[in-house]
């Protein structure tokens, strides 16, 4: 199955190396990510807090945009999924670290560890939420094709080339 590619030479230092953006994927799964943030935030708090959303969508999004890029369903999923439960837990620390300082102060010692237990659940909406976004993304990418960036050793330059290329999309 031919498809038409636009081809960018860049300036890479791996010979004869080819990456491969889907475009249609990073957006698709940028607004999957950034949908399902949002409903894990409004799962949470039960009312619309745009306050609280937009922060939450703006991270999907870019979770989303990187893992649907790679535009292989399952390798897209999973780095959604890794990405946006990471960036929930690097959120997370510094305030089960607040909250156990505070706790301290008040009295409870296992305020710290208690505030980790209670938000294990919303890790796992936001790991879901981003493979979810994550693996769309990557379908809808694997589907309407990509953007492929060369690296040649004849041509090395960080010029755009013009001319459409005609290549053959692995299956």
């Amino acid at each position: 199955m031919n498809s038409c590619h636009y081809s960018v030479i860049v300036p890479l230092r791996v010979r004869n190396e080819t990456l491969r953006i889907s475009v249609i994927g990073a957006i698709v799964g940028a607004i999957g990510c950034a949908i399902g943030r949002s409903l894990v935030v409004y799962s949470a708090i039960q009312k619309p807090a745009l306050i609280l959303m937009l922060p939450s969508a703006g991270i999907g999004m870019l979770v989303g945009a990187i893992s649907g890029a790679i535009g292989r369903p399952l390798i897209s999923a999973v780095t959604g999924a890794l990405l946006s439960a990471f960036v929930f837990e690097l959120f997370l620390l510094p305030c089960a670290s607040l909250i156990g300082t505070l706790g301290e102060i008040s009295g409870n010692a296992n305020a710290d560890s208690d505030f980790i237990r209670s938000t294990l659940k919303y890790l796992i909406g936001m790991a879901v939420a981003g493979g979810v976004g994550g693996g769309i993304g990557g379908a809808m990418g694997r589907h309407f094709g990509d953007l492929q960036i060369e690296s040649d050793d004849a041509n090395l330059t960080s010029e755009p080339n013009d001319e459409f290329k005609s290549h053959d999309r692995p299956s």
